[in-house]
């Protein structure tokens, strides 16, 4: 009867601790999730999420309801921006150095750029793109001159518009490749991310290929699901299986060091986690798709 009770209590434990790094000194813990409540409503499928180092604003994309949804340094919800008429199925999130949104619009095949100051909404410019008439727009990143690089899925390829939203070049294209994620560290290094092959890769600046790591398979250090990545201001790469719902982290060389998070609703897990981004104090955003919210790490 002891040993029953002692099994009840460990369960217990397992489901009110906080989630921590699996062979990590320092524990990852959730801070907070954000999803539905009294202010915003229902929260639906949420599309992205995007971190403003100059106004340290938080967006969310909240695709079911077209909208746009902002929070402060705190994670207090401000406001709601909500252009129904322009935004079918806002995924994809960032906002440009001089203050303007882009928003991947998957419905459209295209990106809007959303000017709040001026009330103004338009469709990027594709003007100068090699092959604009086939662009189907992923994932996007953006580095710290404020040049902008986007996944173009038609084309497997990486395409930069500087800072005033013009095109400039096409620095990595990979016809067997299939991007679906992409990041920039402070040092300008790009990063993308394969989920069918399971492979995660570090170009330059001038897209050449510095590493490439990561393998399908069960073990810990392989992926099941790979879907998304991102990198903190250690080097460290985060990178999200979307099927074991749990984030693997590696060293700057791809050595596999701890993961953390498991499968479950309760706050802390995961359920089929979809997108990650990190800021620049290291505070990880993950996307928890299934359960509609949006889980902070520290």
């Amino acid at each position: 009867m002891i040993k029953k009770y002692i099994l009840v209590f460990n369960i217990f434990l397992l489901l009110i601790v906080p989630i921590k790094a699996y062979g990590k000194k320092d524990a990852i813990n959730i801070i907070t999730t954000l999803g539905s409540n009294r202010d915003i409503g229902i929260l639906g499928l949420i599309g992205g999420v995007f971190f403003d180092e100059i106004k340290k604003r938080l967006y969310i994309t909240d695709s079911s309801n077209c909208r746009i949804l902002s929070y402060d340094s705190e994670f207090n919800y401000l406001s709601a921006l909500n252009p129904k008429d322009d935004l079918k199925n806002p995924t994809s999130i960032l906002r440009a150095i001089d203050g303007r949104f882009l928003v991947v619009d998957p419905a459209k095949r295209s990106i809007v750029v959303i000017d709040v100051a001026k009330k103004l909404i338009n469709l990027l410019d594709l003007s100068g793109v090699p092959d604009s008439a086939t662009f189907n727009p992923g994932k996007m990143a953006i580095d710290s001159d404020g040049n902008i690089y986007i996944i173009d899925r038609a084309d497997n390829r990486i395409l930069v518009f500087n800072s005033n939203l013009k095109f400039n070049k096409e620095v990595i294209k990979n016809s067997k490749t299939r991007f679906n994620d992409i990041k920039v560290d402070s040092h300008g290094y790009i990063y993308t991310l394969g989920t069918v092959e399971g492979i995660a890769r570090k170009y330059d600046k001038s897209g050449k290929k510095i590493l490439e790591f990561g393998s399908r398979g069960k073990g810990r250090d392989e992926f099941n699901f790979p879907v998304s990545l991102a990198v903190d201001n250690q080097g460290l790469i985060y990178i999200v299986d979307q099927h074991k719902n749990k984030i693997l982290v590696f060293d700057r060389k791809g050595k596999f060091l701890f993961d953390f998070s498991r499968p479950g609703w309760i706050e802390g897990c995961l359920a089929t986690p979809s997108y990650i981004f990190i800021n620049s104090s290291n505070t990880i955003f993950v996307v928890d798709r299934d359960n509609s919210r949006v889980s902070i790490f520290k």
